[in-house]
């Protein structure tokens, strides 16, 4: 363990700033000197660390820094984060991730031994092919095609011979150089045909600083000629248009019908299917088009093979991720109890046809073919680039010495730190210590000379040393930190952060090459005393970090002074923390974790409460539930743990969504009476939810509250039984009716079944008035039968179903031309007129319908007509199953029509009765759970109740409950019930499903995932195009993630599919044009003006708002917007709304009041998102007293209610409109925006009892905790940036 040596060098940090400040020479010396604690040998590096701390192995990583990043999305035991903190900008483009995608989970490589000879790979021998080969070939993989074409082709190929035409041309001067950096000469370029781009189109040029995304780009140059063919020329434009089907196409016609085709074209057709290719897709068709080639005797060029060396390599980096995230997702289904067998298989079954791909084998065999053909020197570095971080991935030190060879012997270019970054990751990975530390030795002294590529110190160590260096330069050192700890010698880890800490200390004495640390350094170490099982030094390390003043910006800002822990380094605490059983510490850690997140700029993820939680309850259940008084790894004896400790747990439960185990249910019961017992609970701030909580624990055990001691095993266990539970609550003055309703009816039906009369009878005599309301029923004659319609309806002796009648009321159903719900009414009333009746499922579809439509007087009709035809039934087992059916389409119908708490009456009555609700009725729960402040968590709860109960979802079902998902931003439990729906045979996912999850995508940034389901959903044989994924789609790339060149790609879509445009495309079309960069406002107005002309789409107040938006908050032209809103005929909220952001955007509030005037005149209902921008305008403005006022003007739903009132219904909405409310109510981003106003103008304490008032309104725990994090971060401003 090393805490001294943690102590000592943040010391050494202080002087070292301090030598900065007054401009000594002190340095750091001497830090090693009590290193002899340090471990000998590090552990085995398992789990996601072992194949490389960056998750791509080569280094690059896959985790964007950003606080919605996702830095790890699996669980792989502690190896679950890995130090992302080496991972290379460079490759940020294939980074672009969100907090509910799942990242990659390096996995461990086998390394190879390092053999410094290197021998032939391949022995080529000479001939010729026979024709019988060349038929043969058809059947052959590209690596044989690529041999045997190497074997008939190229043994006698000159190297300087001309790339894509077959004779070369005399008289074309001799190639030349012009300097050792310079690009080839035009005589040298890759190909010799002349370039064939389109004149108009620029050429991209292929970026090769490693801060750059690396992309495949046409290399062609400006010297074009009229000799290109037609075919090149179509497939380079359908290159250029970025449309795969169309790029496609056109291969297709290449390979089929074009008659003598060029190696050119070909060329262009690989590079046409790579550009277009979307990330994670597989190259199996650019593969098969390469043999098509080879089969037509066509002889590859320079330009073929880089083509397809970029296609192999990317790919093979595809999957390593692809692998790693599939098996992150298995591990994090097993940790939190999620596991689908099912689900798993399918995940297994990818993995395995993944690891089948030898995309890397493939491409070191194209190489050295192209070597073969004299290709040497005509490479570009982004391919030496991508093979040698292919060589890290498979830890193949023999190839990555021969890739390095070939690009050393390279004089027209300097190799860049991505190159010696990859190459050391190999060796890292190989665990080779020696190859690395001459790896790095070579960068170092590369750095010196000047022969990094752009990086020649030598001239301006000044001007170096003031840019920070390069992340490349950075990422290396923090490489071989890792090299390091892997090889078993911390001691040289810790001398390598001396070096860095200490060679800018001394402004007199730079030393350009040595870049500072950064928080991604600080990460590596702590990631490496972990993985060497030394934790307690990690987290010494950590500790003395959070004493530390300020976060980086970046993980890659280097800093005289260390920063914060980054996202990285808690992740990998955390982890290491919780596997190591030190709950304590974690606990603790977590703590910090969540309250300075948003100061520092971090991100608290779902995946992190898991953790915690599931760490908590593995403690638990090893020492205190089943075995108490054990003894634990640190040696102490486990104590029963405190009240408070449970809580926690049961919040982070409520939290992530996590069912409570019957463990922690009795644990919870058992500490809050053995606390209550003993005093006031007023110092535990327990909450609503939290009585909810234990409520439900209640009933989660009540088979079993007589015999707690087989749950748990607690001395003398305080709970007695749910009437002792609610006895207490009513002692603590509980306002039982605030809770749910159908908490509290499962609490009655519970009372009703479990104790006697005598028994009730003396408890409702010890509860309060309001306990004895919520909980008594009307009558004991209550039905308890599962045969209720007989108890309740005489039988009837003259009654008769008869079946033609039922036939005959029927064919409204589902649909008729003609016969109405109305008239299938009439008929029924005209059969009871002459004493006939209807089958009860007859009776059932007609509640149903009439719910849809909101008739519940109709429905309450039905339901009584029901229980006559049910009372005649004599067939007991009939009788109740019809009586079951009738109650099923009551809680659909009341759901729809809008009557909730009906409809969780007629659940209730279902499952009292030993019946269990069907999947529609299910669906209609979730699908009308609205108006409420946490909707999710009760469709979620729902949800979690149907598949306890046993029922099996349906396709209705799934899509409701992933489309409340997907509107709550929870992409992570929407994809994993998505893959679930996939794997239940007989449901398959509809239109509707790929709709919701794709919203679900969009919604948290995710375009990638996005852009995927949508492709998957479009090939789908049931597909039918419909709206909402193409908004979707266009939404995602208009306002998530603007380019506009994607909304119009997803707008030609859909006009493609033959959908029409909704109102909401005009709307996105507008701001496609409006708000992305360079604004358009040309075709803003033309797309306004064609919305106008069409008759079929409503001109909607989102319309004339996004116009006022781009005109007075993106081009801050005020007077335009201005008169755009004074030509609005009657402008409604969402027109006001952006004309008043207008006002606060350009600080024109002293506008505002005469535009509130005439709100208020035209009977434009208030709404609260008005009256936020109007709180933010004055507090700005410094009128905090007029902000003040608007905010008291508004009032509060009642508890647990969401706001009505500001929400305009949207095109298409089924909603159903209601006249506004005459008072206007707050909404949760109210109350922050006018938090936000007091701690703006120094009102601290104000902010604070707003905090209190928040609290008591019992808002889910993320608003709370969103609002509460604003006053953590003092430093910043409560205000977000205008525009």
């Amino acid at each position: 363990m090393l805490p001294k040596v943690a102590n000592h060098i943040f010391l050494h940090t202080s002087r070292a700033v301090a030598a900065v400040q007054n401009q000594t020479g002190h340095t750091l010396r001497n830090v090693l000197q009590l290193q002899s604690s340090a471990p000998s040998a590090p552990t085995t590096w398992t789990g996601a660390g072992s194949s490389s701390w960056g998750s791509s192995g080569a280094g690059p990583g896959g985790a964007k820094f950003n606080a919605g990043s996702r830095f790890y999305n699996g669980y792989t035991g502690a190896g679950r984060a890995v130090t992302q903190a080496n991972a290379s900008t460079s490759h940020d483009g294939n980074a672009e991730q969100s907090d509910e995608r799942d990242e990659i989970v390096p996995k461990r490589v086998e390394p190879r031994s390092s053999k410094r000879i290197i021998t032939r790979r391949h022995s080529l021998s000479l001939g010729s092919l026979s024709e019988q080969e060349h038929r043969k070939t058809e059947s052959l993989g590209v690596l044989h095609t690529v041999q045997l074409h190497v074997r008939s082709k190229h043994t006698f190929a000159a190297p300087g011979e001309a790339l894509d035409q077959s004779p070369s041309d005399p008289s074309r001067p001799p190639l030349t150089r012009r300097n050792s950096t310079a690009s080839l000469s035009a005589s040298d370029s890759i190909d010799d045909l002349p370039p064939p781009p389109v004149p108009s189109v620029s050429v991209k040029s292929i970026p090769t600083d490693p801060a750059v995304p690396q992309s495949v780009t046409d290399p062609a140059t400006d010297d074009e000629s009229e000799n290109v063919s037609e075919m090149y020329q179509s497939l380079h434009r359908a290159a250029r248009s970025g449309d795969i089907a169309r790029v496609l196409k056109e291969v297709r016609i290449l390979r089929t019908t074009h008659k003598n085709p060029l190696v050119s074209e070909f060329n262009m057709a690989l590079y046409g299917l790579q550009e277009t290719r979307r990330r994670g897709a597989p190259i199996t068709f650019l593969l098969e088009t390469y043999n098509d080639m080879i089969q037509r005797s066509l002889k590859p060029n320079v330009r073929t093979y880089m083509y397809l060396l970029l296609a192999l390599t990317e790919r093979d980096n595809e999957v390593h991720r692809s692998i790693g995230s599939l098996d992150g997702r298995i591990k994090r289904r097993r940790l939190i109890g999620r596991q689908e067998v099912a689900v798993d298989e399918a995940d297994e079954r990818r993995i395995k046809k993944l690891k089948a791909e030898n995309n890397f084998a493939t491409a070191m065999s194209i190489f050295d073919a192209a070597l073969n053909t004299g290709a040497r020197n005509k490479f570009p570095l982004v391919v030496y680039t991508n093979l040698l971080r292919s060589c890290a991935l498979h830890a193949d030190v023999d190839a990555a010495i021969h890739v390095f060879a070939q690009l050393e012997s390279r004089t027209d270019f300097l190799p860049s730190p991505q190159v010696f970054l990859n190459l050391l990751s190999t060796f890292a990975n190989a665990n080779d210590l020696q190859g690395a530390k001459e790896v790095f030795q070579e960068f170092r002294e590369a750095s010196k000379a000047g022969r990094i590529r752009g990086r020649d110190f030598s001239a301006a160590p000044e001007a170096a040393v003031a840019s920070l260096i390069t992340r490349g330069q950075l990422l290396v050192w923090n490489k071989m930190i890792e090299a390091y700890f892997r090889g078993g010698q911390p001691a040289g880890a810790l001398r390598l952060l001396e070096t860095m800490m200490d060679s800018n200390a001394n402004p007199d004495k730079l030393s350009p090459e040595v870049p500072l640390p950064s928080s991604s350094t600080f990460s590596s170490i702590i990631a490496g005393f972990c993985y060497s099982g030394d934790v307690t030094s990690a987290l010494s390390w950590f500790d003395r970090l959070l004493q530390q003043g300020e976060a980086a910006r970046h993980p890659h800002e280097s800093s005289l002074v260390p920063p914060r822990p980054d996202q990285l380094a808690w992740v990998v605490m955390l982890d290491f923390l919780a596997q190591e059983g030190m709950i304590a510490d974690l606990n603790r850690l977590y703590d910090i974790f969540v309250d300075c997140a948003p100061r520092d700029g971090l991100e608290v993820r779902r995946l992190d409460h898991t953790l915690v939680l599931e760490a908590n309850l593995n403690y638990l259940r090893s020492g205190t539930i089943s075995k108490s008084g054990t003894i634990s790894k640190s040696g102490a004896k486990k104590n029963t743990p405190t009240f408070k400790d449970v809580l926690r747990l049961i919040r982070l439960a409520d939290n992530v969504d996590v069912s409570v185990s019957k463990e922690l249910a009795a644990l919870y019961l058992h500490t809050y009476m053995s606390t209550c017992n003993r005093g006031d609970m007023s110092q535990y701030g327990v909450n609503l939810r939290d009585y909810e909580s234990l409520l439900s624990s209640a009933l989660t055990i009540l088979p079993e509250e007589t015999d707690i001691g087989h749950i748990i095993t607690v001395k003398n266990c305080a709970y007695k039984g749910l009437i002792s539970l609610l006895i207490a609550l009513s002692k603590q003055n509980l306002q039982l009716s605030q809770l749910k309703a159908n908490l509290i009816s499962n609490l009655s039906n519970a009372l009703y079944a479990g104790y006697s009369k005598e028994q009730r009878d003396e408890f409702f005599g010890k509860v309060s008035p309001s306990f004895r309301i919520a909980l008594e029923k009307p009558s004991e004659s209550r039905i308890t039968s599962p045969n209720p319609a007989v108890q309740m309806y005489p039988p009837i002796k003259d009654i008769v179903v008869d079946g033609t009648l039922s036939r005959y009321v029927d064919d409204w159903f589902p649909s008729h031309p003609t016969v109405t719900i109305h008239e299938a009414y009439r008929r029924l009333q005209n059969g009871i007129a002459i004493s006939k009746y209807v089958h009860p499922s007859t009776i059932g579809r007609l509640i149903n319908g009439f719910g849809r439509v909101g008739d519940l007087d109709k429905v309450q009709s039905l339901y009584d007509i029901a229980q006559i035809v049910l009372s005649s039934i004599d067939h007991k087992q009939w009788q109740s199953q019809a009586w079951f059916q009738i109650e099923d389409q009551m809680i659909i119908a009341c759901a729809h029509a809008g009557d909730m708490e009906a409809a969780f009456q007629y659940r209730d009555r279902i499952t009292s009765n030993g019946g269990i609700p069907s999947a529609d009725a299910y669906g209609s729960l979730i699908e009308c759970v609205k108006d409420t402040t946490d909707d999710t968590s009760n469709a979620m709860a729902l949800f979690s109740e149907a598949q306890t109960f046993g029922c099996t979802p349906n396709v209705y079902l799934y899509n409701t409950i992933i489309s409340k998902l997907a509107k709550a931003r929870k992409a992570d439990f929407a994809l994993e019930l998505f893959q679930q729906m996939k794997a239940t045979p007989g449901v398959r996912p509809s239109s509707i499903t790929y709709g919701a999850v794709i919203a679900a995508c969009a919604r948290v940034g995710d375009a990638q995932s996005a852009e995927q389901l949508f492709l998957e959903m479009s090939s789908q044989s049931n597909f039918k195009p419909r709206i909402p994924p193409y908004n979707m789609m266009m939404q995602l790339y208009a306002h998530t993630k603007p380019d506009r060149e994607r909304v119009l790609h997803y707008y030609d879509q859909l006009l493609r599919a033959g959908v029409e445009p909704s109102a909401h495309t005009y709307k996105l079309l507008i701001d496609a044009y409006g708000t992305i960069e360079p604004v358009d406002v040309d075709a803003m107005e033309g797309v306004f003006k064609l919305l106008r002309n069409n008759r079929s789409v409503v001109l909607q107040g989102s319309h004339w708002a996004a116009l006022i938006n781009a005109y007075g908050c993106v081009k801050k032209d005020l007077e335009k917007a201005i008169s755009t809103f004074d030509s609005i005929p009657a402008p409604d909220a969402v027109a006001y709304e952006s004309l008043i952001n207008v006002l606060v955007t350009n600080k024109q509030m002293a506008l505002a009041p005469s535009y509130m005037e005439k709100l208020k005149s035209s009977g434009v209902h208030m709404t609260a998102y008005i009256a936020n921008l109007l709180i933010k305008g004055y507090a700005a403005a410094g009128d905090i007293e007029e902000a003040r006022r608007i905010f008291e003007n508004l009032v509060d739903p009642p508890s647990g209610v969401a706001a009505s009132g500001n929400h305009v219904p949207h095109e298409g909405s089924n909603q159903r409109t209601s006249p506004s409310p005459s008072v206007s109510y707050r909404e949760p981003s109210t109350w922050e925006a006018m938090f936000r106003a007091e701690l703006g103008n120094g009102y601290r304490d104000r902010a604070v009892a707003l905090l209190a008032r928040l609290q008591e309104r019992q808002f889910p725990a993320a608003v709370y905790n969103r609002i509460r994090g604003i006053m953590i971060d003092d430093s910043a401003s409560p205000w977000t940036a205008s525009p």
